[in-house]
């Protein structure tokens, strides 16, 4: 008989943002310089040293306010693509849309390097970042209806589904890496470590890129919860109650892909936050879709956060990814996922 982990919402929501709230604290204070947490307050209410000020201020806070926003992301697009193909291996890594947009971004940036707003930079070309994440969006939208057109359309199977996914998703990185290794570029090193999924050198001005993102992405998951309940049903039943298959399917993969390309856009493709975190917020909060989108968010923002604290602190002065350090969790949970699917 299959075990299930519950919990009151309210009761699993306070306990992951107090540990979230520690995660923060802990990657505000820990680093190549250590801040006592006393120190960590006082500069956050606007005192302590200038050494501390800058180093919290300017290179700790919006690195770790950036890894709460890709968490989410990842996790709340995760969701959304779980529920919507009935398919609990699902995720924007699996079904290519990461590496859509990861292609997409990559040949934004080759093509800025030749023109006059961008030239000899990358992150530092405030058009080419504003423009990022709308460009990954179009690749990662591309991707997923490829896929989902390959994969037989209305007739697909989540099997299928899945093995589409992973194929165009394999041909997708490797055009990344043709097009690296044509480019031949000084940037990349560059763009290598961002494609390894990282947050080493985010700033202010990522919050401000992605932060648009975020707040269309909570407002378009409010607005379709109720046809992602009804998603949750088989067709005849759906359709029987008067819902427009094809129009809210559209909608959701839209928004899923949003949330997921736009957090590539500035950290790179993480891969496996979306596949694990929907099953972990399923068990804790049992057919509540509402109180499980929720979970699913604070979870990924604290995964995320987690994994680029250690990534920051097990290996200094170097760093591992944070798209590293999810694979070691995701991967074992993907192939134990992988067994218990029906042949």
């Amino acid at each position: 008989m299959k075990t299930k982990i519950l919990m009151p919402l309210w009761a699993g929501l306070f306990l992951f943002f107090l540990a979230l709230a520690v995660v923060q604290a802990l990657s505000l204070a820990l680093g190549a310089t250590s801040i006592s947490i006393p120190e960590v307050l006082s500069v956050l209410a606007g005192e302590g040293s200038e050494h501390a000020r800058r180093v919290i201020w300017e290179l700790r806070l919006p690195r770790a306010l950036l890894a709460v926003l890709v968490g989410m992301h990842l996790a709340v697009s995760g969701y959304l693509l779980q529920t919507l193909s009935r398919n609990p291996l699902a995720d924007a890594g699996v079904l290519g849309i990461s590496a859509g947009a990861s292609l997409a971004a990559v040949l934004m940036v080759v093509a800025g390097t030749f023109l006059p707003v961008a030239t000899g930079l990358y992150w530092q070309g405030d058009q080419l970042l504003n423009w990022l994440p709308l460009g990954a969006c179009a690749g990662g939208f591309l991707a997923a209806l490829l896929v989902y057109t390959l994969s037989g359309g209305s007739r697909l199977t989540p099997l299928r589904m899945i093995l589409t996914g992973v194929i165009c998703a394999a041909i997708l990185s490797a055009l990344v890496t043709g097009v690296l290794a044509l480019w031949g570029q000084a940037h990349t090193e560059t763009l290598v470590s961002w494609l390894a999924g990282s947050l080493h050198g985010r700033s202010w001005q990522h919050l401000e890129v992605i932060m648009p993102w975020s707040l269309a992405g909570l407002l378009g998951a409010v607005l379709l919860l109720k046809p992602l309940s009804l998603l949750r049903l088989n067709d005849e039943q759906v359709l029987g109650l008067g819902l427009n298959l094809g129009r809210w399917r559209a909608a959701i993969l839209l928004l899923a892909t949003l949330l997921a390309a736009s957090a590539v856009a500035v950290a790179g493709p993480i891969g496996f936050v979306g596949l694990v975190v929907p099953h972990m917020a399923r068990r804790l909060v049992a057919g509540f879709l509402p109180g499980q989108l929720m979970v699913a968010a604070v979870i990924g923002s604290l995964l995320v956060s987690l994994a680029d604290l250690v990534g920051r602190v097990v290996v200094q002065p170097f760093e591992l990814p944070v798209g590293v350090l999810c694979a070691l969790l995701g991967v074992p949970a993907f192939l134990y996922l992988l067994r218990r699917q029906p042949g």
